[in-house]
């Protein structure tokens, strides 16, 4: 009888442990990610932009852009450096390969992002199966340096092979950040004074309630560990890959 493999969920556990080996760099990339964060209200603020959720979210997201483009990838990378010292990624010069191939990765990432965005909004299934085949691609162009193609063409043979138990541990970090966040919701709609549903709190309330510090320090910390538990989980689907080519 055919033994169940294990499940991948300790990539979550082993995130933690991740952000626990270099704590003054992840406590610095969490007060950076509160200070992106708060960029947001702030270029509002500057722009002179009427109260709009549309507005808080293209501000929000040109704020934290830096932290996506480059900090949290230099993170994954040196941590799978250390981690794994493999020849494509080595401990001794992972910060020369990262500085090659960080806006690659970035820019397949941000156009992935596009086309799941655009299947979600229109056919839900095609955004999913996008995510579903391809959405390790990025990872592996940075980490292993491979090509656009080549990078797909992984993404989707080692999805296909071992999805269940990958997506598993993802639907599991999607469960801990939807607690997170409607935690977050809850105590912000205790904390401060009530706004119009449709366009949310202004920007100066946003960049000057202590609440919205505090949740934006909560919320980069969870982007880091995250972060990490995506790469704990990629560095396992790589081990699969391997063990079941070398059977």
């Amino acid at each position: 009888m055919r033994v169940p493999q294990p499940s991948h969920l300790g990539s979550l556990r082993e995130g933690i442990s991740l952000l626990r080996r270099h704590p003054l760099l992840s406590l610095g990339l969490a007060l950076l990610a509160t200070a992106l964060a708060q960029l947001g209200p702030a270029l509002e603020l500057a722009a002179g932009a009427a109260p709009s959720l549309v507005f808080q979210s293209i501000f929000g997201f040109a704020g934290l852009l830096p932290l996506e483009m480059y900090f949290i990838p230099r993170l994954q990378a040196q941590l799978d450096a250390e981690g794994l010292n493999t020849p494509s990624n080595p401990a001794a010069n992972w910060s020369e390969a990262f500085d090659a191939r960080w806006l690659r990765a970035f820019l397949t990432r941000l156009g992935l992002s596009l086309a799941i965005g655009l299947g979600l909004l229109m056919f839900l299934v095609p955004g999913i199966a996008v995510l579903f085949l391809f959405g390790w691609a990025p990872m592996r162009m940075l980490l292993r340096g491979e090509g656009l193609l080549p990078a797909l063409r992984w993404s989707q043979t080692a999805m296909a092979r071992h999805w269940p138990r990958i997506v598993q541990a993802v639907l599991a970090m999607i469960l801990v950040a939807l607690v997170y966040q409607i935690s977050a919701s809850w105590a912000l709609d205790h904390l401060l004074p009530a706004t119009d549903p449709d366009l949310g709190p202004s920007a100066l309330l946003r960049l000057k309630h202590p609440a919205f510090w505090v949740f934006n320090l909560l919320g980069g910390v969870l982007n880091l560990w995250l972060s990490c538990a995506l790469l704990t989980l990629f560095q396992r689907l790589e081990a699969a890959v391997n063990n079941s080519v070398q059977v």
